[in-house]
Order: C-alpha cells, then sequence, then structure tokens
C-alpha cells in the first residue's frame, strides 16, 4: 500500500510539473488548459481555477448544435443549405464575406456561421434542444437566452472540463449521435492534418459578459495520431476579438510537442550571413606632373 501511494505521489508530482512548463506557451496570457492523455488516463491542467468556472462557450457550442441538428433529422447532410437571406439580417455589411453566402452545415461550422446557427435553433425549437442538451449533459443547458444567441454571451455556460468530457463522449460515441453524424463533424473539424498527426477542434470567441470589455477565445477538440488520441480544451483573454489571431492553435500544438505527444516542429534555421564585400583594392592617385620649366629666351646678338 505504501508502494502505490509513493508512485501515485510521483506520478502528481510529475503532472504538476508538467503543467508548470505547459503554462510558458501562454507567453503571458490569462488563459486555462486541459489536455487529457487517453493512453495513460492522466489530466495535465493550467490554471485549475480556471478550467473550473462556467464561462461563455461562443461559437464552440456549434458543434453540439449540429450534431443535435442531424442526429434529430433537422437537417440531412445531403441536404443541409440554407440560403442566406440579407433582408433578414440587416446588419450584414459588416459581417465576414464567409457569412453573407448560402451555407450547409459544414461551411458553417468551419466559419462558425451565427444566422445559420440560429436558423437551426428555430427549426429544432427549445423543447427539444433543452432535452437534447440535458442528455448530452452540455454545461448548465440553459438556453433562456434566447434561440438566436444562447451561446453566444449569454444564458448558456459551460466550464472547460465539461468541454473536454463532451468531446471525449461525442469521439467515443457515447452520446447517442449514429456513427455517419460522428463522422461528418469530424471530417469538418479537420483544422491540421501532418503525416504524423490530425488536429480537430472548434473555435469560438465572444465578450465575457455584456459589458464587452473583455473578450474569450476558445479552443476545444482532440489530437489524434495512430492508436492515440488526446483532447483538449483551453481559452485566453484578449481585449479584442482581433487579439486572438493564431494565438490559440500554437497554444495547442506547443503544448502537445512540449509533452512529447506530437513530433516538435523543426527548428527554424537562420540563413548564414553573407560574407563581408572585400574592400575594394586602392587605386594610387597618378602622380602630380610638374610642368616643365619654360625655356630661356634667346638672347638678342649685340
Amino acid at each position: 500500500m505504501t508502494r502505490i501511494l509513493i508512485v501515485f505521489a510521483a506520478l502528481l508530482v510529475a503532472v504538476s510539473s508538467d503543467a508548470a512548463m505547459l503554462s510558458g506557451q501562454f507567453k503571458g496570457r490569462y488563459g486555462a488548459l486541459e489536455i487529457y492523455d487517453a493512453q495513460s488516463k492522466l489530466s495535465f491542467r493550467v490554471n485549475t481555477p480556471r478550467l473550473a468556472e462556467r464561462l461563455t462557450p461562443c461559437q464552440t457550442y456549434l458543434w453540439p448544435h449540429m450534431a443535435i441538428a442531424l442526429g434529430t433529422g433537422v437537417i440531412k447532410d445531403s441536404d443541409s443549405r440554407i440560403a442566406f437571406d440579407s433582408a433578414k439580417h440587416p446588419n450584414a455589411v459588416s459581417w465576414p464575406e464567409a457569412w453573407r453566402r448560402d451555407q450547409t452545415f459544414d461551411s458553417a461550422l468551419k466559419d462558425a456561421v451565427p444566422w445559420y446557427a440560429s436558423e437551426l435553433s428555430t427549426r429544432m425549437g427549445s423543447a427539444r434542444l433543452t432535452q437534447n442538451l440535458k442528455r448530452i449533459k452540455y454545461g448548465n443547458g440553459d438556453i433562456s437566452g434566447g434561440l438566436d444567441k444562447f451561446w453566444d454571451t449569454s444564458s448558456l455556460k459551460i466550464t472547460s472540463l465539461e468541454q473536454v468530457d463532451f468531446v471525449r463522449n461525442f469521439r467515443d460515441g457515447k452520446l447517442g449521435f449514429n456513427a455517419r453524424v460522428t463522422q461528418l463533424l469530424k471530417d469538418a473539424l479537420v483544422l491540421e492534418r501532418t503525416p504524423e498527426y490530425t488536429i480537430y477542434g472548434m473555435a469560438g470567441s465572444c465578450a465575457h459578459d455584456a459589458t464587452a470589455t473583455k473578450y474569450i477565445g476558445w479552443l476545444v477538440g482532440y489530437v489524434e495520431r495512430p492508436g492515440k488520441v488526446w483532447y483538449y480544451a483551453m481559452n485566453i483573454d484578449a481585449k479584442a476579438i482581433a487579439d486572438f489571431g493564431t494565438a490559440r492553435l500554437d497554444i495547442v500544438r506547443g503544448a502537445m510537442a512540449e509533452m512529447g505527444f506530437i513530433p516538435a516542429p523543426p527548428a527554424l534555421v537562420e540563413p548564414p550571413a553573407a560574407p563581408a564585400a572585400e574592400p575594394a583594392p586602392a587605386v594610387a592617385a597618378p602622380a602630380a606632373t610638374v610642368p616643365p620649366k619654360p625655356l630661356p629666351k634667346p638672347k638678342k646678338p649685340r
């Protein structure tokens, strides 16, 4: 028994040490990260209190939203196109171009298109949505903020730990969705594919609260290698949505590489310095010529 406790304590120290190292991937940003290693059954965490805090999921909610819509037959993968109607969205002129066109479930998922998600909410209705969110145990399951926006700085809240649980159960087929729905969404959620690994995920960003003085940026998903999988959920704060950039994926990729779960990117090799230009050979200045003295004039004979 004593030996088991010693081994367990050693594991805790190792996990804590790894988590402390992973925090460097944030480069001074405030946020949180959980990586769950399905092979060792260990979790590696940065900022555990934040991981347990229920926050607005922003567009990461579109992952279960599309799954519910497909699973309940509200849309079919072969017929999920919805036409964009600019008359319904007078503010669309300020939207990204990718939102201002007809959408299918996969294009709407990849570009996190809000009007498409709102349309699906209306078609599903409050009762069916609430029932399914409770069934899959997604956060607090509260859609009282309105069918068009309950996931965006509104009533629906979820912790990072709950995000990881959702992703694990979805991928493992434990949420009651058929295998085709799971595969369709998996194909739509590819963020990065290399010969060594594939990163799947859904990003989201929105204001923390109605004051819109601070924004939260999410990335949730999983990483696969042949025969192995790691699940993750991370979020960071920023003063503006534009500040997130590639930081979220950089943090996840860097943390996975730091743990040795995926290969580290090749180190950047500085190009060799150009050889210093040889000084031009000095050219001797031509010697100054002294003009010859004029010959004396001949004297006249007397």
